[in-house]
């Protein structure tokens, strides 16, 4: 699939997530909108984070619980709408097995928005998964390149780049998006039941303990999968939100056996986030792109 400028921006293009307590009028959000949707181009939209946004990170038994998929930076973004041919899958998994999850499919209409909605009618944790299909982009500068390698932890991508004979004035990337959110339903004891697990995508971030349970975690270690494997020395980045003023940032490096750990507060939202990039295969069908990426991400909150 081929990126555009109309097409992409269709699809991120919408409600802009405003958490503050301030109220706004209409007309003031409806500009906030038309801004983001003017702003987001094709190629910041593919440079920044994409993870999924639950009403709720704690809906009570029989809530029913939008599912927002929103694009954006530093844990603030613009939702988008259900787009079908732009999916690979789009589950909700249940808990209420005890040795697997119940895979439900979310299902909608072109266009809607937020991009689904489930039905939390067991209690315990759950997790909703989202795997975009292969998007095509080009980057119209190195400048460009550089600077989204950079950030996603690969200085030397530009170089390796130069070094295969490519040209720099028009690079071309296939990127795959893989996103996971844990939430849990019902009070504190059937929350803090069931854990996250590896689900076999090409990209995974997997939480090692539940956030829910009690006594409250203190801190969380996660595990970097690329192909099945624990991927040591790559970037994760940790977003921790208390509300859109107050987001901090840490950059970390997996160990050997792919974990990173970080401290976490009560009464904050956490997205973990990795990107691995790598030069295409000239061997195989990858070849239609200089460049192949393929990103993860992990939203949870850790309860007050």
């Amino acid at each position: 699939m081929n990126i555009s400028a109309v097409g992409l921006t269709a699809f991120a293009t919408a409600k802009t997530f405003i958490r503050t307590g301030h109220s706004f009028g209409r007309n003031v959000l409806i500009k906030v909108t038309l801004m983001a949707g003017l702003l987001l181009s094709p190629l910041s939209l593919a440079a920044h984070e994409f993870w999924i946004e639950p009403s709720s990170f704690q809906p009570n038994p029989n809530e029913s619980l939008n599912v927002d998929l929103v694009i954006g930076t530093d844990f603030l973004g613009a939702s988008t709408i259900y787009v079908p041919d732009r999916i690979e899958e789009f589950s909700f998994l249940s808990a209420a097995l005890e040795k697997k999850f119940e895979r439900l499919e979310i299902t909608g209409r072109y266009g809607d928005r937020p991009a689904g909605k489930v039905f939390a009618d067991n209690d315990g944790f759950h997790i909703i998964l989202h795997q975009t299909a292969p998007i095509r982009l080009t980057y119209d500068s190195a400048e460009k390149f550089d600077k989204f390698a950079r950030e996603k932890g690969f200085d030397e991508a530009l170089t390796q780049h130069q070094a295969r004979g490519f040209p720099i004035n028009k690079i071309t990337e296939k990127y795959q998006r893989f996103a996971k959110s844990l939430i849990a339903v019902g009070g504190p004891i059937s929350a803090g039941i069931g854990n996250d697990r590896h689900l076999g995508l090409t990209i995974e971030l997997v939480a090692e303990a539940n956030p829910y349970q009690l006594p409250r975690l203190k801190s969380m270690q996660v595990r970097l999968f690329s192909d099945d494997k624990p991927l040591a020395n790559a970037q994760i980045t940790v977003f921790t939100r208390h509300n859109p003023r107050n987001v901090e940032k840490a950059k970390y490096r997996t160990d050997s056996k792919g974990l990173i750990s970080f401290v976490v507060l009560p009464g904050r939202d956490y997205l973990v986030d990795s990107v691995i990039l790598q030069l295409a295969d000239k061997s195989d069908d990858e070849a239609s792109a200089m460049w192949v990426s393929n990103w993860a991400s992990l939203t949870f909150q850790i309860p007050n």
